[in-house]
């Protein structure tokens, strides 16, 4: 379950939130109504709409939750207050695998109906981009365009992640988990220059 969402937003609201996720483990998001998603939550619909529009609506706000959560994850390294990449970013495969239903559905989003979402997810991923491509500027200064960089290696991430944890965490093995992320995590290291493990720079000369 998302561990950012303040208990402040009210309990019907946290009951709404929850009910998603609960759903999403079962049903695309095209199948969820707002009737069903109130029945799931245990409220009215007449509470529901008094809170959100539609179901998309829904989909945003637990959608920047758990983007708090990878924030969080992935924030040492993206700072700069931690020079090793492996923990945050392990960190952010850890999210994305407990959330795999919810972040899968917000992908999917893109290319459906869901507009706010949409939106809110190109956002999201040019966000990532900038923070990736400022800390490769700021220290790993021989990487070669680092927008590009960025931008690929978020955009293979993301696909990677949708495709082994979109299922959520019941389906993914310890084991299966440690494998997709080193694939990953070798990734990064060779297109930034750097030696997995001690994250020095590879020595490129003759």
């Amino acid at each position: 379950m998302i561990q950012s969402v303040p208990s402040k937003l009210g309990e019907s609201i946290l009951k709404v939130l929850a009910a998603l996720e609960r759903l999403l483990q079962t049903y695309p998001i095209e199948q969820i109504t707002s009737g069903r998603l109130a029945r799931e939550a245990g409220i009215s619909r007449s509470t529901f709409y008094r809170q959100y529009a539609n179901v998309d609506d829904v989909l945003v706000q637990l959608f920047d939750h758990v983007i708090d959560e990878m924030v969080v994850a992935g924030d040492g390294w993206i700072s700069g207050t931690d020079p090793l990449l492996r923990p945050s970013l392990r960190g952010i495969h850890k999210v994305f695998l407990n959330h795999g239903p919810l972040l899968r559905a917000v992908v999917d989003a893109e290319v459906g109906e869901l507009t706010a979402t949409s939106e809110r997810y190109r956002g999201v991923m040019a966000m990532w981009d900038e923070a990736v491509s400022l800390r490769l500027q700021e220290s790993y200064p021989w990487v070669p365009q680092p927008d590009l960089i960025a931008h690929a290696l978020n955009a293979a991430d993301e696909r990677l992640m949708y495709y082994q944890y979109g299922d959520g965490p019941a389906s993914v093995s310890e084991e299966h988990f440690n494998q997709t992320f080193d694939v990953m995590y070798g990734m990064w290291c060779s297109a930034m220059g750097i030696q997995p493990g001690s994250e020095t720079r590879v020595d490129s000369s003759p």
